[in-house]
């Protein structure tokens, strides 16, 4: 596929990702909440942007059931992978999987029922156009669910404080998180006749700080961890597990609480 550096960028990292992809339990949390606002259900035609490994698509294709078709899209080749091995162990349902750009999809217009794309806009340049995009693949009182991750939990606000003193400077990635405000108006400018929005607070338990670090390296953090040197990395790991203890609760809890912005639009 002939796509801009920056496109091949974002393909890297989320296909260096990949293989752990999967087992990032808050994607999952945020997945099914989009669904079910989606009304997705029996004989829908489905499509899930930006599919990764398939937190969206795969759900997606057990609810359509063997009268609907869930299909996934991805720039990354390797995540597509991993999202078409889930559907084929999944074994009930119609699904599949293609790579593409998410800003240019060659799919038949007013087709789909629902466009999904959880948690992945602001890796996209163009996102209006992007929305318009996907707004015209839908059919007439078809919807377009999208999520982003608003207030990411002051307590952890330190992360942000070590990765600007200890990362290298990044060339931004794609146009940015929107937050609720921005989303809707999006969604408006592209045509939708309704538009809802929810602002919920996720509940990510993580073990421990070794949890922790893992789920760093499995998904879009690890571009800051793979830009630092190994002084710099073992510098931020070893601050960072002193920081945690701070966001520990009085029962022993590590939980990280990030706000999860939901928008539903009809056409």
């Amino acid at each position: 596929m002939d796509v801009d550096e920056p496109k091949q960028s974002v393909a890297g990292l989320f296909g260096r990702v990949a293989a752990g992809y999967d087992e990032v339990g808050f994607f999952h949390q945020v997945a099914r909440r989009l669904l079910a606002l989606a009304g997705v259900g029996h004989g829908m035609r489905i499509l899930d942007v930006a599919c990764g490994a398939g937190a969206v698509l795969v759900p997606a294709a057990r609810l359509v059931g063997p009268a609907g078709l869930a299909v996934g899209v991805d720039l990354a080749e390797p995540m597509a992978a991993e999202a078409a091995g889930r559907l084929r162990r999944l074994g009930q349902g119609r699904g599949m999987v293609a790579v593409m750009d998410a800003g240019r999809l060659g799919l038949r217009a007013g087709w789909f029922d629902v466009v999904c794309c959880a948690s992945s806009i602001y890796l996209l340049d163009d996102q209006a156009a992007a929305i318009g995009s996907w707004s015209r693949l839908l059919r007439p009182g078809g919807r377009l669910a999208v999520s982003e991750f608003g207030d990411l939990d002051a307590r952890w606000a330190w992360k942000d404080e070590l990765l600007g003193r200890l990362a290298p400077p990044l060339e931004p990635l794609g146009g940015g998180h929107l937050d609720a405000q921005e989303l809707q108006r999006l969604l408006r400018s592209a045509g939708a006749g309704t538009v809802r929005i929810l602002v919920e607070r996720l509940d990510v338990v993580y073990a421990d700080a070794e949890a922790w670090w893992a789920q760093q390296w499995a998904h879009g953090e690890r571009r800051p961890l793979e830009r630092m040197d190994t002084w710099a990395r073992a510098a931020y790991r070893t601050a960072a597990f002193t920081a945690i203890e701070a966001c520990r609760e009085t029962d022993g809890a590590l939980p990280w609480r990030p706000e999860a912005i939901y928008a539903v639009a009809s056409t």
